[in-house]
């Protein structure tokens, strides 16, 4: 496998976190739809219930939506398990400090050079080793042992 095919396999890490954030956000704003439903009072609808059911349906939607998140986070909790197995397979602790910093905290490359106390290059080289010392192959292999 590549270095560029396990960045893509690292980086799915990043994306599955701002896909949660997302769904968390959509989740949010239909709360806050929902509380913003009043009934209207006016004497022409004085035995219907319209407010009433247009609360009802927001409830409906916020569940139904709900689980619908609930059922992708599931799924996006395991893609960031998967790469955190992948990272793990790598034995030297520093590039896997690499990794982690990088595709776990997000952060950018002179953040990981201070924090490391390495120089930007040295980083960079760091960060090249440690993609060809995942064992990308095993981390998958044991993620399919695992579902059977």
């Amino acid at each position: 496998m590549t270095s560029q095919e396990k960045k893509a396999y690292l980086e799915r890490y990043k994306e599955a976190n701002q896909e949660i954030d997302r769904l968390c956000e959509e989740l949010s704003r239909w709360r806050a739809l929902a509380t913003k439903i009043t009934p209207v009072l006016s004497q022409e609808s004085a035995g219907g219930h319209e407010g009433e059911n247009q609360i009802e349906l927001a409830v409906e939607k916020i569940i139904a939506l709900e689980g619908q998140i609930n059922a992708k986070i599931d799924d996006l909790l395991k893609i960031k398990q998967q790469v955190e197995k992948a990272i793990q397979t790598v034995q030297d602790g520093t590039l896997r400090e690499v990794l982690i910093q990088r595709y776990i905290l997000g952060k950018k490359w002179e953040q990981i050079s201070a924090d490391t106390n390495y120089g930007y290059q040295w980083v960079c080289k760091l960060h090249g080793r440690a993609l060809q010392a995942i064992k990308l192959k095993e981390a998958i292999e044991s993620d399919t042992q695992s579902m059977i």
